[in-house]
Parts: C-alpha cells; sequence; structure tokens
C-alpha cells in the first residue's frame, strides 16, 4: 500500500514534465512469451504480453492495484538511447524503466537507414534493473513518416526482441523470452 502512495505521489508530481515527455511516448503493445523450468524440469511457457509485464513489476515492487499503470515507448528515454518504461497513464509520468534498449551504434556498429530516409533497422541491446550488462538484444524497424519540410512528425516501431529474466524473489528460475512489439499513436494526457 505505502509504494502505491509514493508511486502515484511521483507520477503526480511529474505531470508537469509529462506533457513535454509525453510527445516522446507512444503506446506500445508487446506479444510474446517466456520459457522456463518447472517443478520436474520440463520447459514449459507462459505468455508476454503488457498485462503480464505490468503484473510482475507491480509483484515486485508491492503495487497493489495496476488500472493507472500503462507500458510506453519512449523515444530517446535516457541519454543512452530509447526506453519501454511503466508510467502513470493519466499523466504520463515516468515510474520505472523496464528495459533500456542501448549501445547499438557502439563499437562501429551502425544503423540502416533507407534512401529515402523513412526506415531504419538497427540492433539494440536490451539493458534491466537485473544486471549491469545486456541481457538480451532487440531488432527494430523504425518508420518515419516526414512533412512537407522533410522532418520527422511522426514515428512507428516495430521490434523483435530476447532477453532473460534472472531468478528473483517471484521467479524461482531463469527464463528466456521472446516477443514482438508494436508502437501505436502517441499517449495523450490530460492536464
Amino acid at each position: 500500500m505505502k509504494i502505491d502512495k509514493l508511486l502515484l505521489m511521483i507520477g503526480v508530481a511529474l505531470t508537469f514534465a509529462a506533457s513535454a515527455v509525453a510527445q516522446n511516448q507512444l503506446q506500445i503493445t508487446i506479444t510474446g512469451q517466456c520459457a522456463t523450468t518447472d517443478d520436474s524440469g520440463r520447459i514449459t511457457s507462459k505468455p508476454l504480453n503488457n498485462k503480464s509485464l505490468l503484473s510482475d513489476f507491480a509483484q515486485l515492487n508491492g503495487v497493489t492495484n495496476t488500472s493507472w499503470l500503462a507500458l510506453a515507448y519512449h523515444l530517446g528515454g535516457n541519454d543512452l538511447g530509447d526506453t519501454i518504461d511503466v508510467i502513470n497513464r493519466t499523466n504520463g509520468g515516468r515510474i520505472s524503466t523496464l528495459f533500456g534498449l542501448y549501445f547499438g551504434e557502439d563499437f562501429g556498429r551502425l544503423s540502416l537507414l533507407s534512401g529515402s530516409k523513412r526506415q531504419m533497422q538497427r540492433i539494440e541491446y536490451i539493458y534491466t534493473d537485473q544486471n549491469s550488462h545486456s541481457l538480451g538484444s532487440v531488432v527494430l524497424t523504425n518508420y518515419f513518416y516526414l512533412n512537407s519540410d522533410g522532418s520527422t512528425n511522426k514515428t512507428y516501431i516495430l521490434g523483435q526482441m530476447q532477453y532473460l529474466v534472472l531468478p528473483n524473489a517471484f521467479h524461482t528460475n531463469t527464463q528466456v523470452c521472446t516477443a514482438t512489439f508494436t508502437t501505436l499513436k502517441p499517449w495523450t494526457f490530460s492536464q
């Protein structure tokens, strides 16, 4: 209960910053599965989606009601790159970063940009709060919609990701997760 109130206060405090951030926050739909071993050692799978990710986040952080939470793809979520965040669905305040998508162009790696500059593909590495090293990778395809002066006015992103979830208080075995995601329209929030 205390964490719900703390997160709510943080979300309210971020309301003023949310309107500027919301332009870079896209609605996202994630679908996939996580494989792990059961008590008898067999590999089993469970669904992975927005609801399961928010449920896992809530369980790990003592949140009992997730109705005020949502996921957002945050373009340039921090100085390292894009992020997939848990946000306050009413004001866009970032509660936590689930996935950092970083370092795809370091060490001589390059993205692939079409001649029209309307499509880009790249590989990024997935970081979570479980480890200081990457726990997976994602292939991103960005589609850019340009206005009459040639600047981007909308971005649509498809992703194919694979990553590990390490054992923690709620997952006793390692999980190997694969998922795809699409971004939708930008989030809008009432002020």
